[in-house]
Formats: C-alpha cells, sequence, structure tokens
C-alpha cells in the first residue's frame, strides 16, 4: 500500500507500522452495528476498543513474522494495517522451505502466545468463572476472554491452506522439499484459489470480509506466483545481459515541446540526457508529461530533470532489480559501473527478455 494513503503509527524494531485510511471503513461498520442493535454508547465504545485490541495483537502477529524473516536474512520493509487484517513488505523473502515454515509459524506462535497468557491470568490468577457471565455484548468483564477467543481463532482462519494465507505458505515450505519452489507455489496458488471462491460465496451470505479475504487471496495467490515465475527464469541472469545500448537522447538544453515531438515517436519509457555529449541524466515519459503540465513547453530539459535517478550496476542480479523496479515503479533505469555510463535497463525490454527465456525453456 502507498505510504500516502496510510498514517504512520511507529517503528519497533526499525520496521514501519501504519494504518490504511480503510481502517476507519471497519470501525464506522463496527459502530453502525452496534447503534442498528440499540446498544448504549459505553456498549459501543466497548466494541471499538476490543477492535484496538484485536488488531494490536495483529501487529504482534506481522511482527512476528518480520523478525523470523529478519533473523533468517530476509527484508522487511513495513507493516501496514487493513480491515481484514495485517500485512508485512516484505522486500527479501527466505527461500529455503525450512527457513519459510519458521517465518510462516511465527506469526500464529505469537497469537498462541497471546492466548495462552490471557488463560493463565484469566483462569488463574483471576479464577474468572465463565459460567456466569454474559456475551451478547462486549463488557469490562468478558474482554480479555473475548480477546483471548478471537487469537485463538486468528491461529485457526491463518492456518487455513489458503496460499497466501500462513497455513498456504506453510503448505508450499512443505512442498517444497520434494518439488520445485515454482511447482509447489503452483500447487499452493490452485488450492489456496478454491478456498477463496468457497470465501467469497460464504461472504454473499454470512459476512461481507470474507469476500474481501477471497478477492485478497485470489490476487495475493496470482501475483506471487507469477513472482516466482520470473525468480525461476531469471535466476542466473545479470543485469549485463540485458543491458539495452539503443535508446532515445535528448540534450539538457533541449525544449520540453521538442522532447514530446519526440515522445510520441519512440517506443522507450524514457531519455537518456546528454550534456556536452556526457551523460546527465533519464528523463521520464511520466516526467514529461508532469513538467509539461506544470513548466509548459517551452521550458528545458534541465529544468525538469532529476540527477538523481537511482542507477544499478551491470553485475547485479537480474530479479532482483526487477522486483525492485516493481516495487518502486520504476521503468527505465542508467546502468553505471564506476561512473560510466554503459547503457539502460528499461522494464519492457526486462519482461520480453523474460518471455522469451521462458519459451525457451518450455521448448528445450
Amino acid at each position: 500500500m502507498q505510504s500516502r494513503y496510510s498514517l504512520k503509527l511507529g517503528k519497533p524494531f526499525g520496521i514501519r507500522v501504519s494504518v490504511h485510511w480503510t481502517f476507519s471503513l471497519l470501525i464506522a461498520w463496527i459502530v453502525i452495528i452496534s447503534i442498528g442493535r440499540g446498544l448504549e454508547p459505553v456498549q459501543i465504545l466497548m466494541h471499538v476498543l476490543f477492535i484496538f485490541a484485536l488488531f494490536f495483537c495483529v501487529v504482534l502477529h506481522e511482527l512476528g513474522h518480520s523478525l523470523a524473516a529478519i533473523k533468517l536474512g530476509g527484508n522487511v520493509e513495513s507493516i501496514t494495517l487493513l480491515p481484514i487484517g495485517g500485512m508485512a513488505n516484505l522486500s527479501k523473502m527466505p527461500e529455503k522451505p525450512r527457513d519459510e515454515f519458521i517465518v510462516s509459524a511465527a506469526g500464529p506462535l505469537v497469537n498462541i502466545a497471546i492466548a495462552l497468557v490471557l488463560w493463565i491470568y484469566l483462569f488463574y490468577i483471576r479464577q474468572l468463572d465463565v459460567a456466569t457471565m454474559e456475551f451478547e455484548t462486549i463488557t469490562r468483564g468478558n474482554f480479555l476472554l473475548l480477546l483471548m477467543a478471537a487469537n485463538l481463532f486468528i491461529v485457526v482462519f491463518n492456518l487455513i491452506p489458503a496460499f497466501p494465507m500462513d497455513g498456504g505458505r506453510l503448505f508450499r515450505s512443505a512442498l517444497s522439499i520434494r518439488m520445485s519452489r515454482l511447482k509447489a507455489t503452483q500447487i499452493a496458488k490452485d488450492i489456496g484459489q478454491v478456498f477463496a471462491i468457497i470465501f467469497i460465496i460464504a461472504g454473499l451470505f454470512f459476512n461481507p470480509f470474507l469476500v474481501i479475504i477471497g478477492f485478497f487471496i485470489l490476487l495475493g495467490a496470482k501475483g506471487e506466483y507469477e513472482m516466482i515465475k520470473y525468480q525461476d527464469v531469471l535466476r542466473n541472469y545479470t543485469v549485463k545481459d540485458i543491458i539495452s545500448t539503443e535508446y532515445s537522447e535528448l540534450d539538457i538544453d533541449d525544449t520540453l515541446e521538442k522532447a514530446a515531438d519526440k515522445l510520441v515517436k519512440i517506443s522507450d519509457n524514457g531519455f537518456v540526457i546528454r550534456s556536452g555529449g556526457k551523460y546527465a541524466g533519464i528523463l521520464t515519459k511520466n516526467d514529461l508529461i508532469n513538467g509539461l503540465n506544470s513548466h509548459g513547453k517551452q521550458a528545458r530539459v534541465k529544468d525538469i530533470l532529476n540527477d538523481k535517478v537511482e542507477s544499478v550496476e551491470c553485475n547485479k542480479p537480474l530479479f532482483e532489480v526487477y522486483t525492485e523496479m516493481q516495487r518502486n515503479r520504476q521503468y527505465i533505469l542508467p546502468v553505471i559501473e564506476k561512473e560510466e555510463f554503459l547503457g539502460v535497463l528499461d522494464l519492457e525490454n526486462l519482461h520480453e527478455f523474460f518471455l522469451i527465456r521462458k519459451a525457451t525453456q518450455t521448448t528445450a
């Protein structure tokens, strides 16, 4: 999720935690349902507080995944709270079956630990008598008991083998022991999509959030499977295998009008900018269009040129660069080695390279 749509809550263990604006829809839904049931303001407040407490447990769940991933060599950038739960943004995920199993199991284990602590407190310290309790609404008396039950529900629900949920990842890690990760992902994806359809159908009759979860599983499974296919094909290639030395150029003193006229005649994602014959930067199509809107067609390329565009070295693994370009929405990057400009890496060319290599592998 884009950070502009999220409110930053903090940065525990160096991991940015934020809540997406759609989380407010869940709170609004809880309030509306509670009002419809004729609950008092204090009772409505207890329901809202319960949601906040539950999602605090969800944050701990995601931190469990994240810290386990970091310990095993992964890289976690952020955790975002959504109405359907939490989502950890792992830019690098451990690939070994054993490591993936540990990372996937870490989240549910956190919820089990929370439930265990609450159980010890409620039944051994507080000595709660469940038989005398009422459960029509959330009250101060049953708040922690229901929170304990909710954590156990999170564990059970997450262990459903619906990839990319935790259970699906555990299932894939088990399959990966005896087959390729790509094949294991395909099987886990197919099974996950069956569960997704079941969730969508059940959600139409019982709970609309199941519909959202179902679509999340469908899209998430497909997206990750596509990523694994790219990883499988690009694994043994580096940037130097796809450097483009034929590209469109502009001079730093050219007008945006000239750039715009040239833009419609090229198929690249941007221009290489020269100054005195030397490399000066990259001007993307989006930068040019934004520059025309804000500066007008008589402005110069140098007026809008971003000379701090991130570059890439030719020996960097191609799949690693691909994931970074996808995540950062970069469509063209300069390839620079020892301060020497060698060419560009264009995302469209990378896609074509993948398709060619994939077709070659299939027919080999």
